[in-house]
């Protein structure tokens, strides 16, 4: 409001405040994305960039084999795809034949009988 800074109210919260922003005015605008992740520095680039040559690129670094040959399977990958199939099976099976009615509408059903009222037929699924 027309003061200067030397004629400012010096407080400690307005000092903080000041240098955060001295602080946050001095940093340079490419460090950080607009996700707020730190932008790359490039000794990072640099270190995945030999991660990447150390590696070979293949799905779990395993190379294809040469053409004519086949890939020689391990031992879970003959298990996985019938042991899968089943539990889908049983899985589907299960769902698929699960009762209509919980257990609340079995009790209310059978407390109505006891008390006397007439049963919703029109209402049965």
């Amino acid at each position: 409001f027309g003061l200067r800074c030397s004629q400012a109210p010096r407080s400690p919260m307005l000092a903080r405040g000041a240098r955060s922003l001295r602080a946050s005015s001095l940093r340079p605008a490419g460090l950080r994305l607009a996700s707020g992740v730190p932008a790359r520095t490039p000794e990072q680039t640099e270190h995945l960039e030999k991660l990447a040559e150390e590696h070979n690129g293949f799905l779990f670094g395993e190379v294809p084999p040469p053409p004519g040959e086949k890939r020689k399977k391990e031992d879970w990958e003959y298990y996985y795809p019938p042991l899968m199939t089943s539990a889908l099976a049983l899985f589907l099976f299960t769902w698929l034949n699960q009762p209509l009615s919980s257990v609340e509408d079995e009790a209310m059903e059978e407390a109505k009988r006891r008390m006397g009222f007439e049963p919703d037929v029109h209402f049965k699924q």
